[in-house]
């Protein structure tokens, strides 16, 4: 059922039309290929863009992405989910919502994250939409695994499971920190499918260390075998510590501190 037009007072048939496409698809992200689909054909697309965002009824994301202001929006003010937004602007990139978005999700940390960070192999980009910022981080295709799909506001956003969410500490935190929360969480984990994504991980430094603290756990040592550590060179056990210690010759680590 249409609109009815006093709802709509300011707005040409065409704005009200288009508003009300919008409300039916019950998103909260458009791009201009979703506005041209929307449009026979894309008459004047560029036009009615430009006046919903004068009148405040879309809000540019990024080029040629836009968040919907719904009428239900008080005096039109709308924030749109934070999750659907860092997706839209990760731009059809490989990506995933990681690090502190997800680590007091999973009970790593008690602290609520300030930034929304968006993995992905395309974008490096810092931006404010709605008071919530993002942080989207290039980083190669083969760090890009171990994820999960969960349906919000009607589109599939991409977030790190727990396990892969777990080794992300290892490259946000301090390494004291992060194999803290390893030890803390490790009852937590199905420890086959972690030690598969530490095997899997392109960062030698941090399979050695994981692996080295997995076996202070008790973890067992068939699984733990997948792990390489590669036959060359040490890493430091700990980032911030003294440079000298005992070699640790099964893991390839420097017992730094």
């Amino acid at each position: 059922m249409k609109p009815k037009i006093n709802e709509y007072n300011g707005l040409t048939p065409n704005e009200i039309d288009l508003l009300a496409r919008f409300e039916y698809e019950g998103k909260d992200v458009y791009t201009r290929k979703d506005i041209i689909s929307f449009c026979a054909g894309g008459k004047n697309v560029d036009y009615l863009v430009r006046r919903l965002l004068i009148k405040n009824r879309l809000k540019n994301i990024v080029k040629n992405v836009y968040l919907f202001i719904p009428m239900k929006a008080p005096q039109g003010k709308w924030a749109g989910n934070e999750y659907v937004i860092a997706k839209a602007l990760a731009r059809g990139a490989n990506y995933y919502i990681g690090y502190s978005s997800v680590f007091n999700s999973y009970g790593f940390t008690e602290q609520v994250a300030q930034m929304m960070h968006v993995l992905n192999d395309k974008y490096s980009l810092k931006k404010t939409v709605s008071g919530v910022r993002y942080k989207l981080i290039k980083v190669l295709p083969d760090r890009i695994y171990g994820l999960e799909t969960r349906k919000i506001n009607r589109e599939e956003v991409v977030f790190a499971s727990k396990e892969r969410a777990l080794i992300d500490t290892f490259g946000f935190y301090s390494i004291r920190k992060a194999s803290d929360i390893l030890a803390e969480q490790l009852k937590n984990m199905n420890v086959e499918v972690l030690v598969d994504y530490i095997a899997r991980y392109p960062v030698q430094a941090i399979r050695r260390r994981m692996g080295y603290f997995l076996e202070k756990l008790k973890a067992p040592r068939k699984v733990l075998s997948k792990i390489d550590v590669g036959k060359k060179g040490y890493s430091f056990l700990y980032d911030t510590e003294t440079k000298k210690g005992k070699a640790n010759k099964k893991w390839r680590v420097i017992i730094n501190g």
